[in-house]
């Protein structure tokens, strides 16, 4: 059940303040752990390896220790979290919400979209509570659980600030969910958790002059942080497809030429021995479609392409020296 934030008694001269979101996270926490990690440093030994509390973990002797947050998806312990928590660690220790350790068996990393699947030996009773159709909308009360600056674990409250942000220079294969709830080093890979209980995003990075939170955070919307981990512990990597193009985006006075289309994109370059160029795709073709879904920008063609599989026949709609084409092209596998 949602509670208001404030709710009131209908009898005259009394009110009750139900101002209490425990009951709603509780349930969500043990799905929440701290990443502690170290690694030989370049140069001098990390600050957290000579503090009393995590100095314990590791060999204080020329180590540097860094720390993030994940989220147990699975009953059998699979941790998510973002790869550049654990990229390049010598060692990776991570601890529950209740103070308990757990060992990683195996690490597999995209590095595309910044995602990791820890394989790890947690063991929970219950189904993750991912918020699977709810839908997410500016306002939207969130609350991000992590382990800022290694404090411990810590919850914090804020609001959906924005959705499908782009072209934050993270990936080009996902949009983001802003908000303004406090997001601070040790907090990437946690969970961003909506009024429900439902874990809506992995809180991923913040715009920051300081290191700290300024009140703007970014996280990936959790169904596609499910759908690379899924695809990373059943396979051990991500295939995408590889068309073999690039495209740029039109200026307005090019768009103001065309006669065929209302917009599209330039096809700037095809690579040798590429399916684009084994079917026929030509550098100066105007890119409109592919599978009939219009294209209109440069990410969307690189999300588009990259989430078919190799292999796969696809549609690609075309306009070369003002007539339309239509290609069928096989993708291969992007390296």
């Amino acid at each position: 059940m949602l509670w208001p934030l404030w709710s009131h008694q209908t009898t005259p001269g009394t009110s009750t303040v139900r101002g209490s979101y425990a009951d709603i996270l509780e349930p969500v926490l043990p799905y929440a752990v701290s990443i502690l990690t170290n690694r030989k440093p370049d140069t001098v030994t990390g600050d957290l390896a000579n503090d009393p509390y995590f100095s314990k973990y590791f060999d204080r002797a020329q180590q540097q220790t860094t720390l993030g947050s994940g989220i147990v998806f699975s009953k059998t312990g699979l941790v998510v979290t973002n790869a550049h928590v654990v990229r390049g660690a010598d060692n990776i220790i991570i601890l529950t919400h209740l103070g308990g350790r757990a060992s990683v068996i195996r690490t597999l990393i995209d590095p595309e979209t910044d995602i990791a699947v820890l394989e790890t030996d947690l063991r929970l009773s219950d189904d993750f509570p991912m918020g699977q159709d709810s839908p997410v909308r500016v306002g939207d009360i969130v609350f991000t659980i992590g382990n800022p600056f290694g404090i411990g674990q810590s919850v914090s409250m804020g609001v959906i600030s924005a959705t499908g942000r782009q072209q934050l220079g993270l990936t080009n294969l996902t949009d983001f969910i802003q908000t303004d709830a406090a997001i601070n080093p040790g907090n990437s890979g946690g969970p961003l958790v909506n009024a429900r209980g439902e874990v809506i995003g992995m809180n991923s990075a913040i715009f920051s002059s300081t290191g700290g939170s300024q009140g703007i955070g970014f996280a990936i919307p959790f169904s596609h942080v499910k759908a690379v981990a899924d695809e990373l512990s059943q396979h051990g990597l991500v295939s995408r497809g590889y068309l073999g193009i690039d495209v740029a985006e039109l200026t307005p006075t090019q768009k103001a030429s065309l006669t065929l289309a209302p917009g599209g994109l330039s096809i700037v370059s095809v690579k040798d021995d590429s399916p684009a160029a084994d079917s026929d795709i030509r550098s100066g073709d105007l890119l409109l479609s592919i599978d009939g879904m219009p294209l209109s920008t440069r990410t969307e063609a690189v999300r588009l392409i990259s989430r078919l599989m190799p292999g796969k026949s696809v549609s690609i709609g075309l306009v070369r020296a003002g007539v339309s084409l239509e290609k069928r092209v096989f993708l291969s596998q992007r390296n």
